[in-house]
């Protein structure tokens, strides 16, 4: 079966908003959220700030749309449904270079969860589940890796860390762009499998 591409103006709105948003991502990841005016996105994509409007009827409106097209390209990576230290690593490693491609969208979410953390920003809510998710998600592959069939207490605080520290290899490699990060991240993912507390965490 032929699919057919989107033809005429259909075709042209899209790929008007296609380019909006990634004019957003470069304003909102150089000067925040709160700095970028929607004026000021607008002259980036030669449109009035009607001709935005037309598209996104808000600002709130396009960072949610950033949000979803993030999300949709990290669920193209693959996940495993029972997943393990190895598999978890090559999936982790995958979405790190995926990161590492796209530097504007990167940067822009390393600003983003700065100012989310204030709760009346719009992707206060959409951080907050993301977290929650991620540190289930690496729990269950502790668990997993020490043959639990769910995280005990131990597992989650790994969880919690390697969160923390995905976070700051990445900020390091922002900054920097010849830090490389896998190294340490590779290093971190084998202490996390291999290391246990002597005191009980359960």
């Amino acid at each position: 079966m032929v699919t057919r591409k989107p033809r005429g103006s259909y075709a042209k709105g899209s790929a008007k908003r296609e380019e909006i948003l990634e004019r957003a991502i470069d304003a909102f990841g150089k000067s925040g959220y709160h700095g970028t005016s929607m004026r000021e996105i607008a002259a980036a994509c030669n449109l009035s700030q009607a001709g935005l409007l037309h598209h996104f009827p808000n600002k709130e409106a396009l960072l949610l749309a950033i949000v979803d097209k993030r999300e949709r390209e990290q669920r193209e990576i693959p996940e495993n449904s029972s997943p393990t230290v190895a598999s978890s690593l090559d999936r982790y490693l995958k979405q790190i270079s995926a990161n590492q491609e796209n530097v504007a969208v990167t940067r822009l979410w390393a600003n983003l969860v700065g100012e989310a953390t204030d709760p009346d920003h719009p992707a206060h809510d959409y951080f907050k589940e993301r977290y929650s998710r991620s540190r289930d998600r690496f729990a269950d592959v502790m668990a997993q890796q020490n043959g639990r069939k769910k995280p005990n207490r131990e597992d989650k605080l790994k969880a919690e860390l390697f969160i923390a520290l995905w976070d700051g290899l990445q900020n390091q490699w922002l900054i920097d762009e010849d830090f490389d990060m896998r190294p340490s991240f590779k290093y971190a993912i084998e202490m996390f499998s291999n290391y246990s507390a002597k005191e009980k965490t359960s």
